[in-house]
């Protein structure tokens, strides 16, 4: 079979005429061509795109005009380790106590403390060390208060000591190994870009993992297990192996801002109850509801229940690992914090969108009520 082209111009001359596989052939680059000539052709729209489209819409409508609002407020990096991470005491001892804490069998835990690796601890491992070495000195200390020898009772002074400076630093430990770790500086990372619309991750995982480190700056039956480190390291890979919050956060940002002025217009066009006269619906109410249905429910809404659903347990879980803490929380990692995830502080990007959105449902509701078009079940 033969498909012949014509020529531009003359409709009965032709270019060449081209056999089916031919055609066929071509058939991809063709669409390849059309796809990168029209826009959004093969691609899913953004959120930024899904929200600049509902606010067109709904100002094309209601004729009322977006105002300009102030460039979306960006959002502030995890703060520096040099910001974050907290000296800890270094406590030294005489040889005769080192060689004293053989009594305790701590004398391999110390030397491999001192060792070369042991001076590059990973902030989890140091809390896993500081969380044994204590424990096992409380027992020694147990078994020392129960002697009568002499020696003992001098000796039981000196590991007490210890053991108060253990305990008074095992919150720092904790800390570090916390939100002062390389992992929560991955985790809460704010440099990516708002979640997908049509994004599959979840955020169970991550609550999962991070109710697991929760408890960590107690001391812990299960120090004595070996395998302790991996599975605390295991729910650690878990956490920098994940963009969501910052996606989350990011996310936030967008359908706040356009939230916001969203429900400016449709607060004007209901204070000034001109769009329903007399309650009755209009010809732009039936265009405004379709903008609802089609642009808000269809896309806008689902979008933002995604960021709710998959936000509010990570806010829940990280609220209680900042609970847990029991140093004062850097000034740097406070003013993060309050910005992004806080569900306790009014200007964090958390609280500003759950604002924004019931602003937004009660601005809706308010002119649908005015049309008699809110929706019946």
């Amino acid at each position: 079979m033969l498909v012949c082209k014509k020529a531009w111009g003359h409709p009965f001359a032709t270019f060449g005429c081209w056999d089916h596989q031919t055609v066929m052939k071509w058939i991809p680059f063709f669409v390849v061509f059309l796809c990168t000539a029209l826009p959004g052709c093969g691609q899913s729209r953004s959120p930024e795109e899904v929200f600049t489209q509902l606010l067109e819409r709904i100002s094309n409508v209601t004729e009322v005009t977006v105002k300009s609002m102030d460039p979306v407020n960006l959002l502030p990096s995890y703060p520096r380790p040099r910001d974050l991470v907290l000296p800890l005491e270094d406590i030294r001892v005489g040889f005769s106590t080192y060689i004293g804490l053989g009594r305790c069998g701590l004398v391999g835990e110390v030397s491999a403390r001192n060792s070369s690796l042991g001076k590059f601890q990973s902030p989890t491992a140091r809390l896993l060390y500081e969380r044994r070495f204590l424990r096992q000195l409380k027992r020694c200390i147990q078994d020392l208060q129960q002697s009568n020898e002499k020696e003992p009772k001098k000796f039981l002074a000196e590991v007490q000591s210890i053991a108060d400076k253990k305990t008074a630093i095992l919150p720092t430990v904790y800390w570090n190994a916390t939100f002062g770790s390389p992992e929560f500086r991955v985790l809460l990372s704010t440099h990516t870009e708002a979640l997908p619309k049509q994004s599959s991750s979840t955020s169970t995982e991550l609550v999962t993992a991070l109710r697991f480190i929760s408890p960590q700056g107690l001391e812990r039956q299960s120090d004595q297990n070996p395998k302790e480190q991996s599975i605390l390291e295991s729910q650690y890979y878990i956490l920098q192996s994940s963009k969501l919050i910052g996606q989350l956060l990011q996310g936030m940002v967008v359908a706040t801002r356009s939230m916001q002025q969203g429900s400016e217009l449709l607060e004007t066009v209901a204070e000034k109850r001109q769009f329903c006269p007399m309650g009755r619906k209009t010809v732009k109410a039936d265009y405004l509801f379709n903008v609802f249905q089609k642009f808000y429910i269809g896309e806008a809404q689902p979008y933002i229940s995604l960021i709710h659903t998959q936000a509010r347990p990570l806010v829940e879980a990280i609220h209680e690992l900042v609970q847990e803490q029991k140093i004062e929380i850097p000034d740097a990692f406070q003013a993060f914090y309050d910005q992004t995830l806080n569900s306790e502080v009014d200007k964090s990007a958390w609280v500003k969108f759950n604002k924004a959105l019931s602003r937004h449902t009660i601005a809706w509701q308010s002119v649908l009520k005015q049309c008699e078009l809110m929706p019946r079940i």
